[in-house]
């Protein structure tokens, strides 16, 4: 049995990446997805218990917060936990809020860090072409951070800065219903990368592999990073802007980590709420909303 246990939640690679690293160095230890098909019943007496995760829109992913939410850690409160959230230019609150749930538990987070790595929102910019460096300044900047885990180093979570709470609380609200926006071209080829990299289920196939979006979307953007086509846009506004996934993750690492490396799945309905113009309005406002915190905070 496992002594140390990883919870993941990653889209285009650098938090698996980061938790890969951490995990060889501990030992003993099992990595598991907070994705939308992650376990959430740890084992008893773990000597540690971690979170790595990116930051989105100044904090974590809903699914990130849920699932922790959900974890029951009642056997396991004497254990180490850290947070690493990965993130690529600010981190937000997004430690804070993890330490907020934790002692919502009557757990203690001991350690968190912000991990740098190469930021990759492509809806919003055009990337840079610093993949090579930026990814190895990350990993000398994960070396301290693994180094403080192996000795149960201990700091405290910053505290809540208003203004970013804002930012995330208005943002984050309509992230899922941002892939009213996705398109798909007539190049999709059928492979169903998409629905495997997808750790929130937001993706389902047609007979012909085509995909549809559920409106459950994180904004990790992994489906229009990984389409090896390109057929996977938001609007009119990617097509042209290059495509990034961390050099050592390929999409069977993330279906394997998503519970997706078996035959890929065959159609399913979208779940459509009845109140279709409530939802198109919100999608109105989101854009809207979306488009001026960009320009305000410089996402």
């Amino acid at each position: 049995m496992e002594k140390n246990i990883i919870y993941v939640f990653s889209g285009t690679g650098n938090s698996l990446k980061a938790a890969r690293d951490i995990s060889a160095a501990l030992g003993d230890c099992r990595l598991i997805s907070m994705g939308t098909r992650g376990q959430g019943e740890p084992a008893r007496g773990l000597d540690t218990i971690g979170f790595v995760f990116p930051t989105y829109f100044r904090g974590e992913p809903k699914q990130v917060r849920e699932f922790i939410r959900r974890l029951d850690l009642r056997t396991n409160k004497d254990a180490y936990f850290y947070a690493v959230t990965t993130m690529g230019r600010y981190d937000g609150n997004s430690l804070n809020h993890i330490m907020r749930l934790l002692k919502q538990k009557d757990v203690t987070l001991n350690y968190s860090r912000a991990l740098d790595m190469y930021s990759n929102y492509i809806i919003s910019y055009d990337m840079k072409d610093t993949v090579a460096e930026e990814t190895r300044r990350s990993d000398v900047a994960l070396g301290p951070i693994i180094q403080d885990i192996k000795n149960r180093t201990t700091n405290k979570a910053a505290g809540c800065e208003p203004l970013q709470e804002v930012a995330y609380r208005s943002l984050i609200a309509f992230a899922h219903d941002m892939d009213r926006y996705y398109t798909v071209s007539g190049a999709c080829s059928g492979c169903g990368i998409c629905e495997k990299v997808c750790p929130v289920d937001n993706i389902c196939l047609d007979d012909a592999g085509h995909p549809s979006f559920q409106h459950r979307c994180e904004q990790c953007v992994a489906c229009i990073q990984f389409c090896p086509t390109r057929a996977i846009n938001y609007k009119d506004r990617t097509q042209n802007r290059k495509r990034y996934t961390h050099p050592a993750i390929n999409y069977k690492d993330l279906a394997a980590l998503n519970g997706k490396n078996g035959p890929r799945l065959g159609w399913a309905k979208a779940v459509v709420s009845s109140s279709v113009g409530n939802q198109s309005r919100r999608s109105v406002v989101s854009t809207l909303l979306a488009r001026a915190l960009w320009k305000i905070y410089g996402m």
